[in-house]
């Protein structure tokens, strides 16, 4: 996506005309990934427009916003640029683009369709035109947008990219692979790539080849939250849980709102029975996403591990609330009214009560990050984990 930015710059550029040539101190934008270049320019540009705001000066700062995940700030930019001046067909692509990645196809669509109605005709718009379609399952449109923009540009890896992603939410695995490869290849700078083949061979079992692709996107985005996030996900699944702590908790350093990367660091500690630091996990979900499935449950089970019986049962209560088919929260209510009545205690019970492996797969939540929120893959089935016998433990929640 950075590649389609920087030509949708370029564009920029070209349409402002004589407006730019009015404003011969609006700088030109940075090629993607120089952040020192990225702060200059971006303090250039909030100088020309705070002396003349010029409508060119606003769609290139959002742009730039965009390139850099400020996505509101993105937003609030172009729609100023397209008040000042609505006859460019680059400030509706950039309005496009912001749109997509606030996870809104639909309007997104409508501003692509209008850049091409105003004359942009480029294969960055025709692969993102079938971006958003296929977001929106119209995979017949969409593959003919994606033809489109491969007759312009046969190299155009990010389009290789979405007709791999089609191919694997119509259940031809094969297919999609072979696209991603040839995505990589042509674009070895794109992030989503790296992420989707990572979960393709993670839910096909084949552990090491998906920490291979990971590793390698690692290596061109190592501070990317959702590739740690992932790989934490891929030594879970090996029953290396020392290893996915390190990545969830680096995850969540990243990117201090990742509720999942929270989540999955507590079922480790949970596991290992360090309830505690379970608790300050779930409890960090909680305040992120409040009705996250079963994290009242795990809050209540931590809560009763470590004592606080009264609390427990109020967690256990609102996860009875929120489902009340949780047969484990509802078990947890028992054993707490039991202890509380004074009744003999098994603690043995208490502790091996957890089912910490669930089949019960929740709802997949709208990610912070800048275009992380491409739909991935979805287990059909749950992996068992290999390693430590004594360690088995299958991760529970959105495996993206």
């Amino acid at each position: 996506m950075r590649i389609a930015l920087f030509i949708c710059f370029c564009w920029l550029l070209l349409s402002c005309g004589s407006e730019d040539r009015r404003q011969a101190r609006i700088p030109e934008i940075p090629e993607p990934g120089d952040t020192s270049r990225n702060r200059a320019t971006l303090v250039a540009l909030t100088r020309a427009i705070n002396q003349s705001s010029p409508a060119s000066a606003y769609a290139k700062r959002a742009a730039l916003y965009l390139s850099m995940g400020k996505v509101q700030e993105a937003l609030e930019d172009i729609d100023e640029a397209i008040s000042r001046n609505g006859n460019v067909g680059s400030y509706y692509l950039v309005r496009a683009q912001v749109l997509r990645a606030l996870q809104q196809p639909g309007k997104a669509f409508e501003s692509a369709q209008r850049a091409e109605i105003l004359g942009v005709d480029t294969p960055a718009m025709y692969t993102l035109l079938g971006d958003l379609l296929q977001q929106q399952n119209q995979f017949e449109r969409a593959q003919l947008y994606i033809t489109k923009a491969l007759q312009m540009a046969p190299y155009e890896g990010e389009a290789y990219y979405f007709a791999g992603l089609m191919a694997a939410k119509q259940g031809d695995t094969t297919l999609a692979l072979k696209q991603y490869q040839q995505s990589l290849k042509l674009k070895p700078r794109y992030l989503e790539t790296y992420n989707q083949l990572a979960s393709v061979y993670r839910v096909k079992g084949d552990l090491n080849t998906a920490l291979r692709y990971n590793e390698q996107g690692l290596v061109y985005f190592p501070e990317n939250p959702q590739l740690h996030y992932r790989r934490g996900l891929i030594f879970h699944n090996m029953g290396g849980l020392d290893s996915a702590l390190v990545s969830y908790q680096r995850a969540a350093a990243l990117q201090p709102n990742m509720f999942q990367a929270y989540f999955q660091a507590g079922l480790v500690y949970h596991y290992l029975r360090n309830y505690p630091l379970a608790l300050t996990n779930f409890q960090r979900v909680q305040q992120l996403k409040p009705q996250y499935p079963r994290v009242d449950y795990f809050i209540g089970h931590s809560l009763e591990q470590t004592g606080q019986l009264d609390a427990a049962l109020a967690s256990y209560n609102i996860a009875i609330r929120l489902n009340n088919l949780d047969q484990e929260a509802q078990v947890g209510i028992w054993r707490v009214q039991r202890r509380k009545s004074g009744r003999l205690y098994d603690s043995y019970m208490l502790d091996r009560s957890v089912v910490t492996e669930s089949d019960q797969q929740p709802s997949a939540p709208v990610l912070d990050t800048a275009r992380v929120r491409i739909s991935t893959i979805q287990p059909k089935t749950r992996l068992s984990t290999g390693g430590d016998s004594l360690r088995t433990l299958k991760t529970i929640g959105p495996n993206k």
